[in-house]
C-alpha cells in the first residue's frame, strides 16, 4: 500500500503505511515514512501467553536484562554501540507482550536494527548481567503494592477474573527474586520467536531499502514455538465493589470495568463515541457533573483498555474521602442516563469531532504514530486502521450510537474497586464483608 509524505493528516486522515509485509520465519513488518527529521523510531512487539504465576514477574526480568549485553558484547559494549549511532533503545513486558521501542538516525538504521536482532536473539544471559535487573524489579515492585493506582489496578483484575488469573497477569516480587539465568534463558527460548511479532518503522526511510535490511538481520531468526500468542479472557460478570481498605487515606480511588467490544468488532467506532459522550472527553456528561458541577473529583473519565481479543469500559475517578459515596452516586446516575437520556445526534457529532481531532492531534509525530501503529497491530487490527478511523466514525448513525448506551451502561454491568479509608466506603458496606453496593 502506498503512504503520504509524513504522519500529519493529509485531507483528515492519517497516512497509510507504504509496506505491510510478513516475512517467511512469521515476522511482520510495517513502515512508514515520515521523512519530518532525519531518524526512524523503531517499535517490535512479540506476544506471548503466561502459562504460570510468576511468569509475567520473569518476563519482565528478561525484558530488562535483555538490554544489559548480548552473546558479542557486555552491557557498555552495547550502550556504546547504541550511543555511536545516537540511537535509543528500551524494552519491556506486561501480561501479554514484549516491548523494543528506541529511534535512531536515519542514516544509521542498518546498523541499529543488527544490534537490536543481536539483542532479542542472542542475549547475555549470566548471573552478573541479571543480578542488577532482578534486584531493582524486586524494589520497584514492592514500591507499587504501596501506591494507591497500582493497589487498585490490582485489586481490579482480581475482581474481574479471580485469583488464579490475576496472578498470571500481574508480577510479584517472589518469582523476582528467584529468577535465575537458566530460567531467563528457558522464558526466551519459550517466547522470543519471529513467528507473531510485529516491526514498525517510521520515519526518514526509504521503504524498501528499510525491509531489506529488516529482512536481512531478522530473516533468519527462528519462528519460535506455535501458539504462543495472547489470550485475553473476554467477559466478566457486573456485581458489587469490592473495597480495599488504606488506613488513613484522604483521597479515594475508584476504579470501574464493564465488558465491551474488541476493536475488530464493527460496533467498536459506535461504542468509541458513546463513551466520549459519557466520560472519554473534556465535555463529557460525567466530566461535566462530577468535576465542574459538583466538584467531587479531581482526576476522572472513561475510556476502552484493548488487549487481542477483548476490550474492557473503564471508568475512573479519584476523590476526596468525604466525596466518595456521593461520588460513586453521582457515576451510576450517570450510567442510568446513558439508557434514559441517550446521546443527543448534536453531543455524537461533538463526540466524533473530538475523536477525529484528537487522534490527528495524537498521532502527530513519528514516535507517536509508531507506537500507535504498534498497539493496534497488537490488538488485531490492520494496519490501515488509523487511516480510516476518521471515515469510520463519518459512517457511524446516531441510532448504532444510541444502541450502544443502552447495550454498554447499564451499571449492573459493572464491577469495580474502591481503595479508600474505611470511614469513606462506610455508607457503602455490605454488613461486614468487604463489597460495596453501587
Amino acid at each position: 500500500m502506498t503512504g503520504g509524505s509524513g504522519p500529519g493528516p493529509a485531507g483528515g486522515r492519517l497516512p497509510l503505511p507504504d509496506v505491510d509485509t510478513t516475512l517467511l520465519n512469521g515476522l511482520r513488518v510495517v513502515v512508514c515514512s515520515a521523512p519530518v527529521v532525519p531518524v526512524v523510531e523503531i517499535r517490535l512487539t512479540v506476544p506471548y501467553t503466561a502459562r504460570e504465576a510468576g511468569e509475567v514477574t520473569r518476563c519482565q526480568l528478561l525484558a530488562t536484562t535483555l538490554l544489559r549485553g548480548t552473546a558479542h558484547r557486555d552491557a557498555d559494549a552495547h550502550d556504546a554501540a547504541l550511543a555511536a549511532h545516537g540511537a535509543t533503545l528500551d524494552a519491556a513486558a506486561d501480561a501479554h507482550r514484549f516491548t523494543f521501542a528506541g529511534h535512531t538516525m536515519a542514516d544509521a538504521l542498518p546498523d541499529v536494527l543488527a544490534l537490536l536482532a543481536e539483542t532479542v536473539r542472542e542475549p547475555r544471559l549470566t548471573e552478573d548481567a541479571v543480578r542488577p535487573g532482578r534486584e531493582a524489579l524486586v524494589r520497584r515492585i514492592r514500591l507499587a503494592t504501596h501506591q494507591p493506582a497500582a493497589l487498585a489496578q490490582h485489586a481490579l483484575l482480581r475482581r474481574r477474573y479471580g485469583d488464579g488469573t490475576a496472578a498470571l497477569r500481574q508480577p510479584s516480587p517472589g518469582p523476582a527474586a528467584a529468577c535465575t539465568p537458566d530460567d531467563l534463558a528457558a522464558l526466551h527460548a519459550r517466547h522470543l520467536g519471529a513467528r507473531g511479532a510485529v516491526l514498525v518503522l517510521v520515519g526518514d526511510l526509504r521503504p524498501k531499502d528499510a525491509v531489506a535490511a529488516v529482512t536481512d538481520v531478522f530473516g533468519s531468526w527462528e519462528p519460535g514455538p506455535a501458539g504462543d500468542g495472547s489470550d485475553a479472557s473476554s467477559w466478566f460478570a457486573g456485581g458489587p465493589l469490592l473495597w480495599v481498605d488504606r488506613p488513613g487515606a484522604v483521597q479515594s480511588v475508584i476504579r470501574l470495568a464493564a465488558p465491551a467490544l474488541p476493536r475488530t468488532d464493527p460496533g467498536y467506532p459506535a461504542l468509541h463515541l458513546a463513551q466520549l459522550v459519557f466520560g472519554g472527553s473534556f465535555a463529557s456528561r460525567l466530566v461535566a457533573c462530577l468535576r465542574e458541577e459538583k466538584g467531587y473529583a479531581y482526576q476522572l473519565g472513561s475510556g476502552v483498555e484493548s488487549v487481542p481479543g477483548a476490550s474492557t469500559l473503564m471508568v475512573e475517578a479519584d476523590t476526596a474521602a468525604e466525596h466518595t459515596a456521593p461520588a460513586l452516586a453521582v457515576i451510576r446516575a450517570e450510567l442510568e442516563r446513558m439508557a434514559a437520556e441517550p446521546p443527543s445526534a448534536g453531543e455524537v457529532d461533538a463526540a466524533r469531532s473530538y475523536a477525529v481531532g484528537s487522534t490527528a492531534t495524537a498521532m502527530s509525530s513519528p514516535g507517536a504514530l509508531a507506537s500507535g501503529l504498534a498497539n493496534l497491530l497488537h490488538v488485531g487490527v490492520g494496519s490501515d486502521w488509523l487511516h480510516n478511523w476518521g471515515p469510520l466514525l463519518g459512517g457511524v448513525p446516531h441510532d448504532a450510537v444510541v444502541e450502544a448506551a443502552h447495550r454498554f451502561f447499564c451499571p449492573a454491568g459493572f464491577t469495580g474497586v474502591v481503595v479508600a479509608d474505611e470511614a469513606a466506603v462506610a455508607p457503602l458496606r455490605r454488613g461486614a464483608t468487604g463489597e460495596l453496593g453501587f
